[in-house]
């Protein structure tokens, strides 16, 4: 199956499902790897809103999910499930005091990417300092025990990003879901369980 066909298969195959994104998929296969999900959740960088709806779905009744984007998000949260959502840059005064206000998490969630340039150096540079900016995030509000993903551009800053994350969690894994697009340099930098 090429990576074009492969795109359009997850990209129906999450509409059909009532997802407004394939990203969908990356999450739920990270999730049936290694367990990760648990609320209350903060989901960085989260419109269109598939992360958010699987979170919800996946813990079911009484979840809640804070939720930041600078687009609207496109789901509304199931029957006895909330969601939170501020439009707004996530590092903002605002929007850190939105995402202070939720607090403590028992998951954080990051499929932000930065706007892109072309330039591969460039944009590797501006992930990994989105992901320190998310990790920041996660030392500061995620419970003991808590776990993170976040989405990382591959290029070099890997060895450094799992570096600092093994001082916060007990086990780091850097993983590429079969959804990710081929040629992607995307790959996702899980956290699992915060230290005390």
């Amino acid at each position: 199956m090429s990576g074009r066909r492969s795109a359009d298969f997850y990209a129906l195959e999450a509409r059909q499902l009532g997802y407004p994104a394939r990203s969908v998929f990356k999450l739920q296969e990270i999730q049936k790897k290694w367990k990760l999900l648990k609320g209350p959740v903060l989901d960085l960088g989260a419109s269109p809103g598939s992360w958010t709806l699987f979170a919800l779905r996946t813990l079911g009744l009484g979840t809640r999910v804070v939720a930041v984007d600078l687009e609207d998000l496109k789901v509304k949260a199931p029957p006895g499930c909330e969601i939170s959502f501020l439009k707004s840059d996530i590092f903002s005064r605002e929007g850190m005091r939105f995402v202070e206000r939720g607090r403590p998490y028992g998951c954080v969630l990051s499929d932000a990417a930065p706007a892109t340039t072309g330039n591969r150096v460039v944009d590797t540079s501006r992930s990994y300092n989105l992901a320190l900016q998310t990790l920041n995030i996660a030392e500061a509000f995620l419970v003991a025990g808590g776990n993170l993903v976040l989405k990382l551009f591959q290029g070099g800053a890997e060895k450094e990003l799992r570096s600092r994350m093994e001082v916060t969690f007990e086990r780091v894994r850097f993983f590429k879901p079969r959804a990710v697009r081929q040629g992607s340099m995307e790959v996702y930098a899980i956290g699992m369980e915060r230290r005390p």
